[in-house]
């Protein structure tokens, strides 16, 4: 089965829920300058290009500050959108080939073995979740739709809606 199908599901569900998202700190001024409304979605359609991702990459990639990606990813990360992995790792693969050469030659020569020398960081890598954003986008439905219908029940609401371009009724218990 392609992926193709999930990937167009998660543009769609970006730009009809996520679309005007901010994720400010609480203690950040709101100003109109520095509005971040659409990173949300510029951020999914960026994870649907890629499996697993480190995010130091992807906020290069996008021109992002790291601690920008990763308040938006947390909010995913809750929305059950992606999925995070933290793993401590080597500085770079070479470094840590050079480390571990010097510290096996250093055990050889000293017939004990010293401090690690490897420095270990700690990278953070995330990707999406299709199982998991399918069922939240079904369920997101789901709760407008029963919403729309709650709605309906109250006979205070309008019960028909007219087409300002045509003039086609339409009863709007049937569009739920």
């Amino acid at each position: 089965m392609s992926i193709e199908p999930f990937n167009r599901l998660v543009k769609l569900a970006a730009r009809a829920f996520y679309d005007d998202i901010t994720t400010k700190g609480d203690n950040q001024p709101k100003s109109g300058r520095s509005d971040n409304r659409g990173i949300a979605v510029v951020i999914l359609d960026a994870l649907t290009r890629r499996q697993w991702v480190r995010e130091e990459d992807l906020a290069k990639d996008l021109k992002l500050h790291t601690k920008q990606l990763r308040r938006t990813l947390r909010f995913f990360e809750e929305e059950k959108l992606i999925t995070r992995d933290h793993r401590k790792e080597g500085a770079k693969g070479a470094k840590v080939y050079n480390s571990a050469v010097a510290a096996t030659v250093d055990i050889l020569q000293n017939g004990k073995e010293g401090d690690d020398k490897i420095k270990m960081h700690t990278h953070s890598y995330c990707c999406l979740d299709y199982a998991q954003i399918y069922d939240v986008v079904r369920y997101r439905l789901h709760r407008m739709k029963k919403k729309l219908r709650d709605e309906l029940d109250n006979k205070n609401t309008v019960q028909e809606y007219i087409c300002p371009n045509c003039g086609k009724r339409f009863c709007l218990q049937y569009c739920c």
